[in-house]
């Protein structure tokens, strides 16, 4: 009886510690975290400020000018030179293109209550379309044309020191602090810039610098 018992002991033990062997790794497999690599897109991009206003038609010269009220938080942009794009309903499949030609020295209150300032843009290419009283809307570039790096929304989280991003580097994830810029429809100008063998990502949890993450096949 005591061999029996001691062999059925023995026994339990092993299957025991068999069993440990079996779903220990399953127990370290589930608290990797689970990341996602995010796509970062290139785009054209350049700084604008677009009002409406009135064409204007120089009876003598013919000349063609659009008259528009800049508010006063936008016109520290606008500068004389300054190229623009000329649209309006009623030649709404041409574009003009023009410059700013003058901008008062004077503010004043424009009939919604703003404060604004007046500028004039001169059309470069005018013809018999453009007729006096027209509205016209203007899109006044104010910055030259730059790539941005753009960043979906939910790839960025924040805590108190800042904004931050995950970035898997040799399969593990590390949090990195970064500085971002304009807020676009299709997601956040990422300034900090990422090197070529790195990826963000986004992961379900994270633990430490360093940890090792899984990919959902």
């Amino acid at each position: 009886m005591k061999v029996k018992r001691s062999l059925i002991f023995m026994l339990t033990v092993c299957c025991t510690a068999a069993v440990g062997l079996v779903t220990a790794p399953k127990v370290v497999l589930d608290s990797v975290p689970t990341a996602t690599v995010v796509d970062l897109e290139k785009i054209g991009y350049e700084d604008s400020v677009t009002v409406a206003g009135t064409v204007a038609r120089d009876l003598i010269d013919d000349s063609v000018t659009v008259k528009i009220y800049v508010p006063e938080q936008d016109i520290s942009a606008v500068k004389v030179g300054q190229s623009a794009e000329i649209t309006g309903d009623a030649f709404p499949d041409i574009i003009y293109h023009g410059t700013v030609d003058k901008i008062s020295d004077v503010a004043m209150k424009i009939p919604s209550g703003k404060t604004a300032v007046e500028v004039t843009v001169g059309i470069a290419d005018p013809d018999k379309t453009l007729k006096h009283g027209y509205t016209a809307s203007v899109k006044i570039c104010t910055s030259e044309p730059s790539v941005m790096t753009l960043i979906p929304y939910e790839a960025v989280d924040q805590d108190d020191n800042g904004e931050f991003v995950y970035i898997l580097r040799n399969g593990r994830a590390y949090k990195r602090y970064v500085e971002t810029g304009r807020e676009l429809s299709g997601g956040l100008e990422l300034i900090t810039p990422v090197a070529y063998d790195e990826r963000v990502i986004t992961v379900d949890h994270f633990e430490k610098d360093g940890s090792a993450v899984k990919f959902d096949e």
